[in-house]
């Protein structure tokens, strides 16, 4: 199936080698603008010190029924503001309850999935949900919160520009904090229908829902994943296996049709290509990751996973795709069913 897979996907690059040039400089400036090294800061300090509050002066409040809170995390010793988007019918149909997208890395696009959501609704192509988005502020918060490990592998610390001044690896406390502090104010505070929780992560957050998926106990019955850092420490995620459950999670896996460089580009084209994006573009390889996520999927056995390509999407765009189709595909809609049927067995194939 997959050697059929690339030749259509590799016609993308073909067509846009330097388009596939800036997405592998927006992956490191990506990590360069967050991450870089600051040898004045402790990796945790006090909730009172770490951050200040991005609620009345850095975040938009315009949207209707965006609710915006801050909560202090014991485990992570992180304040956290948490975007909290309602369904237009939350108000009026006061016995009614949602299903809750949680939505990591809410500064990048958290606005955009809580009006694509709601005019999904209005169309009958998705259910309404409540949809809520972390925010992390804090120095060095998301590389620290999103990784399973200390970064090690010499690949992952060239794609992250990671020095030794560079927290990482306690995924596992953001995890405490997501599961046991926040879950339980969002079902005591809002009308969750609490057995279903999509986890939504792009990149390092695909990364982190691919380890949640791994632990026993997660309550989330589907996962959005987009572009995962499968690269972390040398695909390290993919040697655990899934447990037993009484139930298959829905796994969406997507990635951008311009995040790699095709195996066949000719030579004087690949040649035109800065050597710093091709040694990104081989450290990461993030189609054939996402083939690489799907078969391992499949090989469990206990678990429901679909996938696609955005045609087109770059790193930095594909997140916005991922979430339409992705919410789409797992969720009750009037074309879901179609999308798992387009999804199934050829994600990385065009629709024929």
């Amino acid at each position: 199936m997959h050697s059929k897979a690339f030749p259509f996907i590799l016609k993308f690059f073909v067509a846009s080698t330097l388009l596939t040039t800036c997405s592998c400089d927006e992956i490191a400036r990506e990590f360069t603008a967050r991450n870089s090294p600051s040898v004045e800061q402790p990796i945790r300090k006090t909730v009172a010190d770490s951050t200040k509050s991005r609620v009345d002066h850095s975040l938009s409040n315009s949207i209707a029924n965006l609710k915006l809170i801050e909560v202090e995390s014991i485990n992570t010793g992180q304040k956290y503001t948490i975007g909290i988007g309602l369904p237009t019918s939350y108000h009026s149909d006061t016995n009614k309850t949602y299903p809750v997208i949680y939505q990591l890395d809410a500064e990048i696009a958290l606005h955009t999935s809580i009006e694509t959501s709601r005019g999904l609704a209005v169309s009958g192509d998705l259910e309404e949900v409540i949809i809520v988005g972390i925010f992390n502020y804090a120095l060095h918060s998301e590389l620290l919160d999103l990784t399973p490990s200390k970064a090690t592998h010499p690949d992952t610390k060239f794609v992250g520009n990671i020095t030794e001044n560079l927290p990482t690896g306690e995924s596992d406390l953001f995890y405490k904090f997501l599961v046991d502090e926040l879950m339980p104010k969002i079902n005591a505070s809002y009308r969750a229908d609490k057995i279903s929780n999509v986890l939504f992560g792009h990149s390092l957050g695909g990364l982190f829902c691919l380890s949640t998926l791994q632990k026993e106990k997660s309550p989330f019955s589907h996962y959005l994943i987009s572009s995962p850092a499968l690269w972390w420490n040398n695909k390290e995620v993919l040697k655990k296996k899934l447990p037993k459950r009484n139930f298959e999670p829905v796994v969406y896996l997507s990635v951008g049709g311009l995040e790699q460089i095709p195996s066949n580009l000719p030579k004087k084209k690949r040649e035109k290509i800065p050597e710093l994006d091709r040694k990104m573009d081989k450290a990461t390889k993030r189609i054939s990751g996402v083939i690489e996520v799907y078969d391992y999927l499949q090989r469990q056995g206990n678990v429901d996973v679909y996938a696609h390509v955005e045609e087109g999407e770059v790193h930095m765009s594909s997140n916005v795709p991922s979430f339409s189709r992705g919410i789409r595909t797992l969720l009750l809609g009037a074309h879901r069913d179609e999308l798992r049927h387009r999804s199934f067995d050829s994600p990385l194939l065009p629709w024929e």
